[in-house]
């Protein structure tokens, strides 16, 4: 590609034109500082447009920070008011992509980019490889939709507060639904494995009693725990598990406590487990005993010959 190098006033920039914008980063203070003592070492790269303006192709943040130091005009390198739109997305990707690795925000709005005037994922996988960013066509779908969820989400995937698997889930919900599941899953700030089995439990109940998303979240119960100034987050966490477990298997859940209360009337220890059948389906209970040494479970038959003449184990086992 052939630039030609020109000097342009700064108020002919369509600042406000964010066409071929890749990243998402704000904060220009450290490069207002190095532009004030080094110079524009990189210039950035200009596309005339109408009205003798020119759209920015990359170097939005160092135009931004010429600004701040009152500059009137900027070095810049000019391309041909004629380049095609594929040609200025691959130049905006390979600068950014250069050097550092982008996050999944700026990967999904490199894809938008070039899916704009390309018209397959296995074509615009082709495009970004050869502007530096790998991409593989079948992940393009997973990614490609980022952009299009509330602003403060993406700015969590940035922050890396909110993982990748679960924005992908939040991309496929109802606005409203996913800005609830985002408010909760920001408040509790758990895990993974946790958002995933919160988020399936209350889908499923939503689906079942004909609700939204939205409702089972901030239904009574639910904001009570999440209002409580008194819990800790890990507490609120398990009461919300607990209960969005509950809405989704009632007899289950009523089940399993009853079980858990009874089992831990017989005093086992922790060596010693009794295992019910699963989902409490069938007759069928366990024992799992635990032990190293011969000692050991000497001390456990005695535990089972006390087992044998427990009315509690009678009555669990019905």
């Amino acid at each position: 590609m052939i630039y030609k190098a020109g000097t342009t006033p700064l108020d002919l920039v369509a600042t406000e034109d964010e066409t071929y914008r890749i990243t998402t980063g704000e904060n220009i203070e450290s490069l207002v500082g190095s532009i004030a003592m080094s110079g524009l070492i990189n210039p950035p790269v200009l596309l005339p447009i109408e009205n003798q303006q020119y759209r920015i192709v990359c170097g939005f943040r160092r135009i931004k920070a010429c600004l701040k130091l009152g500059w009137q005009q900027v070095d810049a390198r000019l391309l041909a008011a004629d380049t095609p739109f594929v040609r200025c997305a691959q130049i905006a990707i390979a600068d950014n992509a250069f050097g550092r690795d982008l996050n999944p925000v700026e990967i999904s709005r490199a894809i938008n980019l070039l899916s704009a005037d390309l018209s397959d994922d296995a074509a615009v996988a082709a495009a970004a490889g050869r502007a530096g960013l790998p991409l593989a066509a079948a992940g393009i779908p997973r990614l490609r939709p980022l952009t299009s969820l509330p602003q403060r989400i993406q700015a969590a995937i940035i922050a890396e507060t909110l993982p990748l698997p679960m924005a992908e889930r939040l991309q496929q919900l109802a606005v409203v639904d996913a800005e609830t599941v985002f408010e909760l899953f920001s408040e509790i700030r758990a895990g993974l494995n946790v958002q995933r089995e919160i988020l399936d439990n209350a889908q499923e109940t939503a689906l079942r009693e004909g609700v939204s998303l939205r409702d089972v979240l901030t239904e009574g119960d639910v904001m009570q725990i999440r209002k409580d100034a008194e819990l800790q987050r890990l507490h609120k966490t398990a009461l919300i598990r607990k209960l969005m477990k509950f809405r989704r298997y009632p007899v289950l859940t009523a089940a399993e406590e009853r079980f858990n209360r009874r089992a831990g009337e017989l005093g086992l220890p922790g060596n010693v487990k009794l295992v019910p059948p699963a989902g409490f389906e069938g007759p069928d209970y366990s024992l799992k005993l635990k032990f190293s040494s011969r000692e050991q479970l000497n001390e456990q038959k005695k535990i089972i010959e006390r087992l044998l003449t427990s009315d509690v184990l009678q009555e669990i086992l019905g």
